[in-house]
């Protein structure tokens, strides 16, 4: 009997073992996409798309600058929750997000549209 209490804590500890490095995994991945986002600048990316004569880096076209900020937080901006008690939450964190990217005011409304898209279910 008391072997096999044993061997059932020592199995729980294991478990727990694992999904204690799993989750520091996660996030340190999670903390590589950030670094990588916050090093990324809308004139970083070797696309070409928007660029015209009069700018040549794009920087004053909406639609690029939507698609290159779009793509980078997409990565660090949370889902939108089913429960509308969360809904206030979930607003300042994006807005925290937008300002630690430093996302332009120009392009926060269409990011923020495809999130409040519902999802096929």
């Amino acid at each position: 009997m008391e072997e096999r209490r044993l061997e059932v804590t020592r199995e729980q500890a294991e478990r727990d073992a694992r999904l204690r490095a799993k989750q520091v995994r996660l996030h340190h991945e999670i903390r590589q996409e950030e670094l990588k986002a916050r090093r990324a600048k809308p004139g970083d990316a070797e696309e070409v798309d928007g660029q015209t004569p009069s700018d040549p880096s794009g920087a004053g076209n909406l639609a690029l600058q939507t698609k290159r900020f779009g793509e980078m937080m997409r990565h660090v901006l949370p889902k939108m929750p089913q429960e509308s008690a969360e809904l206030p939450q979930f607003f300042e964190t994006v807005e925290k997000l937008y300002a630690i990217y430093e996302v332009p005011a120009e392009v926060q409304a269409k990011i923020l549209s495809s999130l409040l898209r519902p999802n096929p279910s």
